[in-house]
């Protein structure tokens, strides 16, 4: 008979803590009584990522927004690295793996610095080959692509990159 791997199931927190660590602390510790084997947040350098069009212009739906820009309400939503360290802490004391998203180089080299078990890309940034080349090289532990943005050759482009 053939054996199979224990699917991981992944809690996508996100963003869903809106900006709060006891929020984000009750979200992973959620996702370990629902049996969820990772718990997975985002991070993000907004600066990087959104022109200054974007980061200055008001939210598109005002009464969603945290801040008074687009800008501002991403950054309301963002942990600091300290907070990715504690949040990583309250996974190993709950016995649940931290993750999270990465969306650009600045992100990936933190994240990599609390060398966390596994680290995502996600699909909107995975021909960022820069940040690719510095998970490839420098992160040790697992990384995972969402390819839903992607086509066939640029999957088969990142795994040739990835097997160099």
């Amino acid at each position: 008979m053939k054996k199979y791997n224990k699917p991981k199931v992944i809690a996508e927190i996100g963003c869903n803590h809106t900006g709060d660590i006891k929020i984000a602390k009750k979200l992973i510790k959620l996702s370990k009584e629902c049996g969820a084997s990772v718990a997975k947040f985002q991070k993000r350098n907004n600066r990087l990522l959104l022109t200054e069009e974007q980061y200055e212009s008001p939210h598109p739906n005002p009464i969603n927004s945290y801040g008074k820009t687009y800008g501002d309400h991403r950054e309301f939503l963002e942990f600091d690295i300290e907070q990715h360290y504690d949040l990583m802490q309250y996974c190993i004391e709950l016995d649940i793996v931290y993750s999270t998203s990465v969306w650009e180089s600045i992100s990936a080299k933190e994240i990599i610095a609390l060398s966390p078990q596994l680290i995502k890309v996600p699909s909107a940034c995975n021909n960022n080959f820069e940040m690719l080349k510095i998970l490839r090289d420098e992160y040790k532990g697992e990384v995972h692509i969402s390819t839903g943005m992607t086509t066939k050759d640029e999957i088969d482009k990142i795994v040739n990159f990835f097997e160099k």
